[in-house]
């Protein structure tokens, strides 16, 4: 029966004031939906990194040579680095234990002119072996991807992406089979690889736009040297660290390409797994951030609905000395204060975090899939920053209560006359 009075007692309260209750309501309402809005957006953010990242396949080091420095006896300094084709895979033959797959790649500086009939584009292009399209995940929608007979007898084929094969044929379907012919030598497209989202981090450039063809074709037809390849691509074995991998491939094709295997100029390497890390130490940062900005911000809410009972407390003076008159306890007063500080906030903190999930709503279906992040919601994070909101409540009506405990009956009545 107490409870159910003092809540009677408080809606009556509440609906005295319906202005101030907003005005004081705010900082809570608009507090709630922006930690739910901006914890979704950081988790989406991050699920979407981390499968941008593993389009590029499992593991992947990017090395590729640059220029000797000085330091090392023996070596000179700004002797530009070649590394042949051989000994790309004898260093992968020499470090299986360690590493799975080392792929070498030539790539276009420029893209290169390409005709199919009186269609004419300029592509960016890539010669690998065929393991490529199975460490790169690219998929194949329409036709094959080359194999190993293919680059062996060097034959002139090619696999074009997706948007490539759009712009040359009009579809995907119509390259399938057709002519095509790069720098004016003639090739077959045998494969159009599956369409892929905005690519917003790629080893080259964008997949759709790519023209891939054999590597030993590339070599005997369109003038690259197979002893001086654009980049390797290491995939290290599972639980093999990227600096072990890239250590043992270093040693292996230092005598061979004639530089020193600790020479840190001599050759290039990227770790896009190192990535994943900083994706998640970028995201917990995040998350630090938006829970000072969130407690801060709740503090204000917190600050507003306490001046909402001071203030409705003066008023109210008199109301409640004559409540202590007639037998009400402080116990039963303070209660009733909190139960207002809960109710407002309660419903400012459910509107803000209801307005937060219909934003994110909103926002993922604004953004096309593979496109954008996607709000990813989080069931404890919603609960948390209700349960926070509560809490918060019960702070901003300890001052307002104690207030209520210290009215003088006789002093409250007598500045009301």
């Amino acid at each position: 029966m107490e409870l159910r009075e003092s809540l009677r007692q408080a809606l009556e309260a509440l609906s005295d004031h319906p202005r101030r209750v907003v005005a004081s309501s705010l900082g809570v309402f608009w507090g709630a939906a922006a930690i739910v809005l901006l914890m979704a957006g950081g988790a989406g953010l991050r699920e979407f990194m981390k499968i941008e990242l593993s389009s590029f396949g499992r593991g992947l080091v990017m090395m590729y040579p640059a220029s000797t420095s000085s330091g090392f006896p023996g070596y000179r300094k700004g002797i530009r680095v070649e590394i042949a084709r051989r000994d790309a895979l004898a260093a992968e033959r020499e470090n299986t234990e360690l590493i799975e797959a080392i792929l070498p790649e030539h790539t276009s500086e420029e893209r290169v002119l390409v005709e199919a009939g009186e269609r004419v584009r300029r592509l960016d292009i890539s010669a690998a072996d065929h393991r490529y399209a199975h460490y790169r995940k690219f998929a194949i929608g329409q036709g094959r991807f080359f194999d190993a007979s293919d680059v062996e007898d060097r034959r002139s084929v090619a696999i074009l992406g997706f948007k490539a094969a759009v712009d040359l044929f009009g579809t995907a379907e119509r390259a399938l089979g057709g002519r095509i012919r790069v720098e004016g030598r003639g090739f077959e497209v045998i494969g159009v690889a599956d369409r892929k989202g905005r690519q917003y981090m790629n080893t080259h450039r964008p997949d759709n736009r790519l023209l891939i063809v054999p590597i030993t074709t590339a070599e005997a037809k369109l003038g690259y040297r197979k002893e001086a390849i654009s980049k390797l691509l290491i995939f290290p074995r599972p639980g093999v660290s990227s600096e072990e991998s890239v250590t043992a491939v270093l040693a292996s094709l230092g005598p061979r390409a004639g530089f020193h295997p600790e020479d840190e100029d001599a050759v290039k390497w990227f770790d896009f797994t190192a990535l994943l890390g900083v994706v998640d130490l970028f995201y917990a940062g995040f998350s630090v951030f938006i829970g000072i900005a969130g407690i801060v911000t709740l503090l204000i809410g917190a600050v507003g609905i306490a001046n909402y009972h001071l203030a409705t407390l003066s008023e109210r003076s008199v109301e409640i000395a004559v409540s202590k008159a007639i037998g009400a306890t402080n116990r039963a007063l303070i209660f009733q204060t909190v139960i207002e500080s809960l109710l407002v906030s309660g419903s400012a903190a459910l509107g803000g975090v209801s307005l937060g999930l219909v934003a994110c709503a909103a926002l993922g279906r604004m953004a096309s899939s593979q496109a954008l992040p996607h709000p990813i919601v989080s069931l404890p994070a919603v609960i948390v920053t209700f349960v926070a909101v509560l809490g918060v409540a019960v702070v901003a009506a300890s001052l307002p209560a104690r207030r209520v405990s210290r009215i003088e009956i006789s002093e409250a009545l007598r500045a009301e006359t």
